[in-house]
């Protein structure tokens, strides 16, 4: 029997396979300060209006190539559905991370399950690290967002550390826990340009993105915490996959030569999620061919 082994050794590289979870039991809960700030405005999510926004997400990943695959939607794991922070695909398999927040620990059930035994090439066991601060830039460069709150120092050195083994180039990059994770400030759009709250990231980081020929397009605080704007998903091929609400970032990636595939998803940005959180990358093409 040949066992899966997905690969990625970027974050950019023509995407091909990809695992997303239905969002049958999905609900805001107020674990993270953008749901805390949407409950508190009254709003309730829309479970028929939930289904519509993430069928039109497959439906668009669909069309443009992609195969989606799914884990099976368990009750009472309601943030299952970002499907980015459970594991994380490397350029040598896949790595089961460690969530920090105890009710989305039991996610690591629907991981194993889908994943098989044999295709795990290795367990975060160290400090906690999560999928959403892993930033696989491109071949030989990695960034992990470290906040303390859902990544700790411990558990993005040792995952680092077989990256720094086979000579990759490893930064941590460190921004106030109320962000959450690093994909809500910082984004890949393709190999050397991102979008990011360059407000909120530290002189030295951006330095460190500058000297890598990284540029970062702007993006503002209200639009990353209100809309999820630095949430996106690069398909590869200058392709981006965005929200529609986030007209003026859709724009500024079309004027820098993207084409923005936008789609619907305010029921999952109002919970503190988007495109970026609700895709794990399976498969891509390397950017090394």
């Amino acid at each position: 029997m040949t066992v899966e082994r997905w690969f990625i050794d970027s974050e950019t590289g023509t995407l091909s396979d990809v695992l997303l979870c239905p969002p049958d039991f999905y609900t805001w809960n107020p674990s993270n300060d953008i749901a805390i700030r949407t409950l508190a405005s009254g709003a309730r999510p829309d479970p028929a209006l939930l289904k519509q926004q993430f069928d039109g997400l497959v439906a668009l990943l669909e069309k443009a190539g992609v195969k989606c695959h799914f884990l099976t939607p368990e009750e009472g794991l309601p943030y299952q559905v970002y499907t980015r922070d459970s594991s994380q695909t490397t350029p040598w398999g896949t790595v089961v991370t460690r969530l920090m927040r105890p009710e989305r620990q039991p996610e690591a059930r629907s991981i194993e399950a889908f994943y098989g035994e044999s295709a795990i090439t290795a367990r975060c066991t160290e400090g906690f690290v999560e999928g959403g601060d892993i930033h696989i830039i491109r071949p030989g460069l990695l960034a992990v967002g470290v906040s303390g709150g859902r990544t700790t120092i411990e558990g993005a050195q040792a995952f680092m550390k077989p990256f720094e083994e086979a000579g990759w180039t490893c930064r941590m990059i460190h921004f106030p826990e109320h962000f959450l994770h690093l994909d809500v400030i910082f984004t890949m759009v393709t190999d050397s340009l991102a979008i990011g709250v360059v407000d909120v990231l530290e002189d030295e980081d951006l330095a460190w993105f500058e000297a890598q020929n990284i540029r970062i397009l702007p993006v503002t605080y209200k639009e990353a915490m209100r809309d999820m704007g630095c949430n996106v998903l690069a398909l590869g091929e200058g392709r981006v996959v965005s929200p529609s609400h986030s007209r003026r970032i859709n724009a500024m990636l079309r004027d820098n030569g993207l084409t923005v595939l936008d789609t619907p998803l305010d029921q999952f940005s109002q919970g503190g999620g988007s495109i970026h959180c609700m895709t794990m990358p399976l498969r891509r093409a390397s950017l090394k061919d």
